[in-house]
């Protein structure tokens, strides 16, 4: 026959299989595993499973709970349909713009460059400069071979000569029929004609001693002399080249203030007067300048108009030297100048705009008028203020006043 400890283990076996109570199942009369025999103490006591503990069955089912719990909380949560959740994007803090600066890099020239040449044609025999030497007023450069000049002189004096006795002797017919008219013994006819060839003559008299001068003069003109105090900054005719009058063999640049020749865009007309910064290359230090001059006529080939920035007396600034010209931009626009990524400027139709999102992270469309486009950003003014939260990326994907979801922030660099 089973022990108890048998019949026991064996009940509890079977319970632990069901998950019911005992006093259900395993107690009812006929049951088999009573069936067997049971020590006389365990029947003596009202229910078989009293004598048993109720731990097994309250740990079942406190293990089912925490089975239920553990089952629960381990779960996926539900997922969401992409399409319903708010579009996700990509923001960026507006920062204010500083002042616009733009730089132009040009060459160091003087005001006033003259480019000197002979006034008569001539073989050049000497040059007394070279480039970059400093010459004073009157101070002889060039010099042409003068032969020429000095034949050419005597054979307008040899022309003076003949004029002279042409006139001599016209003045000394017309005295004598003067005379002869007043008695009556010439016409007044005959002398008419004398002295229409006395005023004749004395007219190609004048000429030739006009030419007499000329001829004086061109012999002064083979020498090239400087007309004021400067520096010599080209030379284009050498001992030995023939060249015609006028032609520029010597470029002088004259004393005075030096200038930043430089070219603009035409979409910058500085006023005249207007400052800016000159830095001369290899140079941190700046200095001043002021618009003197700007052309109205775009260059043909590059479409930018020619400006000339006066640099100060006092600094020097050596002749065809870099120089980089910095200006200052003026703003026109009445509101604060912000810069915002590129990615955030959207155009519907109505004009310029970009969403701004507000604290319960909804977007609001926001006018503006672009200023400046760069690489990657923009600098704007209108409806807009630095410090707001802009859309920078995903601005295409929403409509107004839809809430949106932020991701991470984007940097914009002033």
């Amino acid at each position: 026959m089973p022990s108890y400890v048998e019949l026991r283990e064996e009940h509890e076996q079977l319970w632990s299989t069901m998950y019911i109570r005992p006093e259900r199942k395993c107690l009812k009369k006929n049951n088999p595993i009573f069936s067997r025999g049971i020590p006389a103490q365990a029947q003596e006591v009202r229910g078989v499973a009293q004598l048993w503990p109720a731990e097994p069955r309250k740990i079942s089912f406190h293990v089912l709970i925490c089975a239920a719990v553990f089952m629960v909380g381990c779960s996926e949560p539900p997922e969401i349909e992409p399409r319903l959740q708010p579009p996700l994007v990509r923001v960026a803090i507006a920062q204010e713009a500083q002042a616009s600066e733009r730089s132009f890099t040009g060459v160091v020239a003087a005001r006033v460059l003259s480019e000197l040449g002979f006034r008569v044609d001539g073989k050049v025999t000497q040059r007394f400069v070279d480039v970059g030497q400093r010459v004073k007023r009157g101070q002889i450069l060039m010099r042409l071979d003068p032969e020429d000049l000095h034949l050419a002189l005597t054979s307008r004096l040899g022309d003076e000569t003949a004029a002279r006795a042409r006139y001599l002797q016209a003045k000394a017919d017309e005295a004598r029929r003067r005379g002869l008219a007043k008695t009556g013994a010439v016409s007044a006819q005959e002398y008419d004609q004398v002295v229409a060839i006395l005023r004749s003559s004395q007219a190609q008299f004048d000429a030739a001693q006009a030419q007499v001068n000329v001829a004086r003069n061109a012999t002064q003109y083979a020498e090239l002399k400087a007309d004021t105090d400067g520096v010599i900054v080209a030379t284009q005719a050498e001992p030995g080249q023939v060249v015609a009058a006028g032609q520029t063999v010597i470029q002088l640049a004259k004393d005075g203030p030096r200038e930043a020749a430089i070219s603009l865009p035409e979409t910058l007309r500085p006023a005249l007067g207007s400052q800016a910064s000159a830095t001369l290359y290899g140079s941190s230090a700046s200095m001043p300048a002021v618009l003197r001059e700007l052309s109205d006529a775009a260059d043909p080939a590059t479409r930018t108009f020619a400006a000339r920035y006066v640099l100060p007396k006092d600094q020097p600034a050596p002749l065809g030297a870099t120089v980089t010209i910095r200006l200052k931009i003026p703003s026109h626009a009445t509101q604060p100048r912000v810069i915002v990524p590129i990615g955030a400027l959207q155009d519907r139709g109505k004009g310029s705009g970009v969403w701004v999102i507000d604290p319960q992270s909804k977007v609001r469309l926001r006018h503006i008028v672009i200023d400046a486009v760069n690489i990657e950003t923009a600098e704007i003014h209108g409806d807009l203020q630095p410090g707001e939260q802009v859309v920078a990326l995903g601005a295409h994907l929403i409509h107004e006043g839809e809430q949106v979801r932020i991701g991470e922030s984007l940097a914009v660099l002033p």
